[in-house]
């Protein structure tokens, strides 16, 4: 069963549209706080482009200072946006077992930040954690969701939407099972597996790594059918490109591909969100290059200097990622030629 939501849709408030611009993803007002991969041949040039967002919001749901509506302001240029972290449902329903969910204010507050400009949104249909407890509103365990501004992508129902494992809490392959996300973009279809991979730079941290990612590459092995377009993407905590070598799978490439730094403390930086495509299936939808947005440049022009000093000025981890996140946007494009190869 598939909890799918709707907000009823109002008046965009949509940013002017992203422009790539010497490989660069602009948004209005924003242009430094981008760095960019190199951009495929011009080739896709032509042809019509959905903008993609991922996006670890670190505990979102738990903070009360969070500035969700400077957050979504960020995200409004967007097409779809698949958020990692969610610890709570933002609003009413029942778990597959029947169960209520306990709506969270923390959540909601972001969600109706996000409603404001127009998204719908897919929501998993219960959490997932690395131990035995489920359906609690805590860091225990976390919800996946995804974004979309209707008109430009639409969940297509004919595709796998679900988590890749009945077993969602300790799980022994993943530390929270990942879910799956079928869209439509014009003629493209694709199949979004969104990931929060095992954190932490030991041996045995990064060998579960290894092994969560080796089986959702079995996973869609696996998988049946003429449809092969499917989108590893999120928060996979890998730890440098040594790491990010060993463990792509086999016949994969990451848009990330020369591990720009992800997160947003400048102490320690390091590549941990990725968007893994097949080289032979995708690369005509994907062709281009992750970006990565500075969230603390982004979040700069929305501070109310009453408050105080920006704790991005100098960088202050804990107030900001409270305020913001731990992580930085990162942004690919889908290219829409007209035509689907599978």
């Amino acid at each position: 069963m598939r909890l799918t939501c709707h907000f009823a849709q109002g008046l965009r408030q949509r940013l002017s549209a992203a422009l790539l611009v010497c490989g660069l993803l602009f948004v209005q007002g924003l242009a430094p706080s981008f760095a960019s991969e190199a951009l495929a041949p011009a080739v896709a040039a032509a042809h019509p482009k959905v903008s993609v967002a991922s996006f670890n919001i670190q505990f979102l749901g738990m903070f009360q200072r969070r500035d969700n509506a400077a957050l979504a302001d960020m995200l409004a240029p967007f097409d779809l946006v698949f958020v990692q972290e969610l610890v709570a449902p933002p609003y009413s329903g029942k778990f597959p077992d029947g169960t209520n969910f306990r709506p969270d204010p923390e959540a909601k507050a972001f969600f109706d930040a996000m409603a404001a400009h127009g998204f719908k949104y897919v929501l998993s249909d219960e959490d997932t954690g690395t131990g035995p407890q489920q359906h609690v509103n805590s860091s225990a365990t976390e919800w996946f969701v995804a974004f979309y501004h209707p008109g430009k992508v639409a969940p297509a129902p004919d595709l796998f939407t679900g988590f890749l494992a009945a077993d969602r809490y300790d799980n022994p392959d993943y530390e929270r099972v990942p879910y799956a996300f079928g869209f439509r973009a014009g003629s493209e279809d694709l199949d979004f597996i969104s990931v929060h991979l095992q954190p932490g730079g030991s041996a045995a941290e990064t060998k579960r790594r290894a092994h969560e990612i080796s089986t959702i590459a079995s996973w869609i092995s696996a998988r049946t059918g003429a449809e092969r377009d499917y989108v590893i993407l999120g928060d996979m905590n890998i730890e440098d490109c040594t790491e990010l070598t060993a463990v792509m799978p086999a016949g994969y490439a990451s848009l990330n591909a020369t591990c720009l730094p992800t997160n947003t403390n400048p102490n320690g930086p390091k590549p941990y969100d990725h968007v893994m495509r097949s080289v032979t299936d995708t690369s005509s939808e994907l062709p281009y290059g992750l970006r990565v947005m500075s969230l603390v440049d982004a979040m700069r022009p929305h501070w109310d200097t009453a408050k105080g000093a920006y704790p991005g000025d100098p960088y202050k981890h804990d107030a900001f990622r409270q305020l913001y996140s731990d992580h930085n946007p990162v942004a690919f494009e889908i290219v829409i030629d007209g035509s689907d190869d599978d």
